[in-house]
């Protein structure tokens, strides 16, 4: 498996695949769907990354670098998987290339609002489902 950063103009061309994945980790969260954030994603405003096995994509997460008046945030929009029974080799994967992007861009944190299950998993700061990672 690898962790592939998506260059804007491929993002429509894995679009179909990756959007269901979102959808289900959105349930829920404020009537949002993953086209509401297809437009960004293409524009370059949010950066997607594909976690793929062999041609299958097993993950996909994405978000935007957040200008806060100290501190800057990598904050993730969506976060979601094929299957949970790959979480720790693509958790692997993210601290990779996710949490060394948010370095590279100047960041001091990433940030991102998941459902409880996630929060679990991951072991970061339960904040309300707002999960903090201090870089």
């Amino acid at each position: 498996m690898k962790a592939l950063l998506v260059p804007p103009k491929e993002v429509p061309t894995i679009w179909n695949e990756v959007a269901p994945l979102i959808n289900k980790s959105l349930h829920g969260e404020e009537d949002l769907i993953a086209e509401d954030f297809l437009e960004a994603l293409v524009n370059g405003e949010s950066y997607m990354w594909a976690v793929v096995d062999r041609e299958t994509i097993e993950s996909a997460v994405f978000g935007e670098i957040i200008t806060y008046p100290r501190k800057k945030s990598f904050y993730i929009n969506a976060w979601a998987t094929r299957s949970g029974y790959r979480f720790d080799e693509c958790m692997a994967l993210f601290t990779d290339t996710v949490i060394d992007f948010a370095k590279n861009n100047g960041c001091s944190f990433i940030e991102a609002k998941v459902r409880k299950g996630l929060a679990k998993k991951l072991k970061w700061d339960d904040k309300h489902s707002l999960v903090t990672l201090t870089l």
